[in-house]
């Protein structure tokens, strides 16, 4: 009897170490590994900037790509800091052996626009996310991803601003960057509206298909070409006035986040 008990634990001991190894393996092939941590030196170019990547897990191999594809295993593999110096979107990707792949962090980077002279507020954010006063819009910062950065101004109605040049001054475009982090109740704008020397001269709206869905957080741009010369822009920045029915705010005014105008 006694060999049979002993026999009986020693069975039961091995059957949940099995299990507890089965497990273990199912766990470690369904987990997914986080985002790489991606940090420019600015990701405003004026010569050059400095990148780089971690994460803090032994054997962890980092891969990016500049040429707008997913970075695979077969990519370049980072090893020590990139200098960038051409305005561009890098993707970063972390790999294990063991897990599951990170999502893709991606780092935009941008030509360091021109220099405004003067910024005239028509409208004015909501206090809480008054960003670093009237010039945060274009003082050559961008923000990161959490929406409490102090390089976010967020509003709950129109944004609505001149900015001006001493002089006629030849602009390209101008980029307007945008959070959209859907779970925190703030989406893309409703319409963008410039005008040139007080005069209409660009409108768009949102299209409806990126509120089809909750949508991952990320920072977006609205270029939009001038190709004149100018003394004075006007932009009007409209917040979307009702989150759609699918999302748990529905029919409330959406917030809209700006961290940059960037012209060239």
């Amino acid at each position: 009897m006694r060999t049979y008990i002993y026999a009986f634990i020693i069975s039961g001991m091995l059957c949940n170490c099995s299990k507890k190894n089965e497990t273990s393996f199912l766990q470690r092939n369904t987990v997914s590994l986080a985002q790489p941590r991606v940090v420019a030196s600015n990701n405003l170019i004026d010569s050059f900037v400095t990148i780089e990547a971690s994460l803090k897990l032994d054997g962890v191999s980092i891969h990016y790509t500049s040429n707008g594809k997913e970075p695979t295993l077969l990519s370049p593999k980072y090893n020590h800091p990139i200098q960038a110096s051409e305005p561009i979107i890098y993707k970063f990707k972390a790999f294990h052996r063991d897990w599951n792949s990170s999502e893709t962090m991606e780092l935009p980077l941008y030509k360091k626009g021109l220099n405004v002279d003067t910024i005239v507020w028509h409208t004015n954010p909501n206090e809480k996310y008054a960003g670093q006063g009237q010039r945060t819009l274009i003082n050559d910062k961008l923000a990161s991803f959490i929406f409490s950065d102090s390089q976010w101004v967020g509003f709950d109605s129109t944004a609505a601003a001149t900015i001006s040049f001493k002089k006629k001054t030849f602009v390209e475009s101008i980029s307007l960057r945008y959070l959209n982090d859907m779970a925190s109740w703030i989406f893309p704008p409703e319409s963008v509206s410039v005008y040139i020397n007080e005069e209409p001269f660009y409108k768009s709206t949102t299209s409806s298909e990126l509120l089809k869905e909750l949508l991952p957080r990320e920072i977006k741009s609205i270029n939009i070409p001038i190709e004149k010369e100018v003394t004075s822009l006007r932009i009007e920045v409209n917040n979307l006035k009702s989150i759609p029915a699918w999302h748990e705010g529905q029919g409330q005014k959406a917030w809209l986040f700006m961290d940059e105008w960037i012209l060239n």
